[in-house]
Parts: C-alpha cells; sequence; structure tokens
C-alpha cells in the first residue's frame, strides 16, 4: 500500500465535483485525480517524465481535504 499526500489545485476538485454530477461512473472519476497526480508528483509540473502514463488502481482509501 502507498500513501500519497500531495497538494492538487482547485481545478481538480472542480473536475471531480462536475463529473459526479455528470454522473460518471467511478472508474471515469479516477482519472482526474490520477491525470492531476501523475502531472505535480511524476512530472515534475512538465519539466520531466514526458508521456508517462499514470494509471490509479485498486484504490482502498482516498481523503482530500480543503485547506
Amino acid at each position: 500500500m502507498r500513501w500519497i499526500t500531495q497538494y492538487l489545485p482547485g481545478e481538480v476538485a472542480r473536475e471531480l465535483f462536475a463529473a459526479r454530477d455528470a454522473d460518471a461512473v467511478e472508474q471515469q472519476q479516477m482519472v482526474i485525480p490520477a491525470r492531476a497526480l501523475g502531472h505535480s508528483c511524476f512530472r515534475d509540473g512538465g519539466r520531466r517524465t514526458h508521456g508517462l502514463h499514470i494509471a490509479f488502481t485498486d484504490v482502498e482509501f482516498a481523503d482530500f481535504s480543503i485547506g
């Protein structure tokens, strides 16, 4: 199990709420944080690992807070 603590911009929350409100299935919704985590964690804001595909799979727990 891997614990990831990462700040994600407010646009990610807006996308998640919009997907939920549009009745997107969970798999479609998981693409949003995967893309955001990939951009911030693994691609260093677009400065490295171009073309890397990130998948959010087997998620047991996710906790989001507004800070």
